[in-house]
This record gives structure tokens, sequence and C-alpha cells, in this order.
């Protein structure tokens, strides 16, 4: 330390040995984690974000464009520019959020990531984590996984609304549950939304009430209540309910007599 005293390094130096020491905590950290140089290349890339993404080795991504590496495109296929990323726009020392990464083969991963700034350097350390408890995300990324190959190196259009559905299946009961939600949870924009059912027939918004009146139906034939199955399937309140269910099936919720009574 005396020596460092007497003799200090130059900045220039001081950059060079900030990096290394990075570099060898960011290489054993047990997380995925890279740091992203000002001008937003792969400075360090770890192995455990090296396996995350399904890449060979840390040279596949050091001196890359961490933005095109992670997502140069988004889930529904359309181009993702750099300057729409929250990872690489981010301003302030500490970010986090959610995104979709796409892996070296193609295939889409839900994430968390954090970012945290570096004074000396400029540089920005990057770590990310599968979203592994969110049944939902995992739900939707497999059925977009088992439609489509995985040599593919974009998801159909027919895989996509498959997984758009999965979520809508998950979420259909929280009444705040709208249109931009499923776009913010399949990371796609709304129009990209609106373009994928329109290619059925059909808008995401007609989608999301026909499986909660479908629910509501379901709930009155096994003998609820009205109000039981208005609050269940994600109606805010009666009036709008019924309205709702007579334009889908001709007839009031009240007349929907329960199947034993049928029988």
């Amino acid at each position: 330390m005396a020596g460092m005293t007497h003799h200090p390094i130059t900045p220039t130096a001081e950059h060079v040995a900030d990096r290394l020491l990075l570099a060898d905590v960011v290489s054993e950290a047990p997380v995925p984690l890279w740091v992203i140089g000002p001008e937003g290349s792969v400075v360090v890339a770890n192995r455990a974000a090296v396996s995350f993404l399904g890449y060979r080795n840390e040279l596949d991504l050091v001196g890359g464009p961490s933005h095109e590496l992670l997502h140069r495109n988004r889930l529904d296929g359309t181009s993702y520019p750099p300057e729409e990323c929250p990872i690489i726009c981010a301003r302030g020392m500490a970010h986090q959020g959610q995104e979709w990464f796409m892996t070296r083969a193609g295939d889409p991963r839900p994430v968390h990531w954090s970012t945290r700034r570096l004074h000396d350097t400029g540089a920005t350390v990057l770590s990310f984590m599968p979203t592994a408890s969110d049944a939902v995300r995992h739900r939707a990324e497999r059925r977009l996984r088992d439609a489509v190959p995985t040599s593919a190196p974009l998801r159909s259009r027919a895989a996509l609304r498959d997984g758009l559905y999965a979520i809508i299946h998950e979420r259909f009961a929280d009444p705040l549950f709208s249109v931009a939600d499923l776009a913010t949870e399949a990371h796609v924009s709304v129009r990209s939304l609106q373009a994928l059912f329109a290619d059925v027939g059909r808008s995401p918004a007609s989608e999301v009430r026909r499986i909660r009146l479908d629910f509501a139906h379901s709930m009155l034939e096994r003998g609820h209540a009205v109000q039981t199955a208005c609050q269940r399937s994600g109606f805010l309140d009666p009036g709008s309910f019924g309205r709702a269910f007579r334009r889908r099936f001709g007839y009031p919720p009240s007349q929907v007599r329960p199947l034993e009574a049928s029988s």
C-alpha cells in the first residue's frame, strides 16, 4: 500500500486495474452478470450469463453490442430499437425491470434484470435472473417452445397467440387486467397484439371478454350465484356483466340453469 502511495499509477492504469478486478469478481458470481461499457458493448460476461444465454464462452459476447445480444427483436419478431431499451437508456445509478432476452438459438426467456452504474468507469453492471416464480411467463414460454422448433429464429404468429392465450387464462379473473397488461406480459406492443388477433378475425379485448364470459357461464351451470360468477370471472359490476353476458349468449345470466337441475 505504501508503494502505491509513493508511486501513484496513472488514471489509465487505474481504469485497467479496476476492470481486471471487476472481471474477476463478475466471473465468479453465481448469477448471470455482465458489464456494459459506456459505448454499449459488452466488456465482461461471466460464466453464468454465457450458460444462461446458450453461448460457447465469453468470447462470443465480449465486444459485441449488449442490446443486440440480449434482444435485438421483440418477442413478436419486430425490431427492438436500442433507443427504446430500458437497460441501455437507463439514467441514474440503479434500475430494474422485466424483459424477454433471446438465447443464441433464438429462444425467448423471461427475466428480471437490474443495473447499477459505476461512477469511475462510466460502465454499467447488468444482472439478470429467470423469473422462475412467474408461472404465467413460464407457461407462455413453454407453449411458444412446443409450438415451433427451437431452431426457428423467430416465433410463428400462431405460436405467439398460443402464448398470449396462456397469459389470458391465467389473468382474466383480475378485473384490472387489460389489453395493455397483456402486451406488457408478452413484451409486445399493443399494435402488434391487435395485429396478431386480427389474423383470426378477433381483437385482444374481445378474447379477454369471451374467456371471462365462458368461465362465468360454466360457474352458473355448476350452481353458483350470478353475483359470484360476476366477481370471479373478472367483471367489476353486475350491470356490465349482465349486458355482456346477454350479448354473448342471447339471454341473461339469471336464466342459466344448473346442469344437475337440467338433467
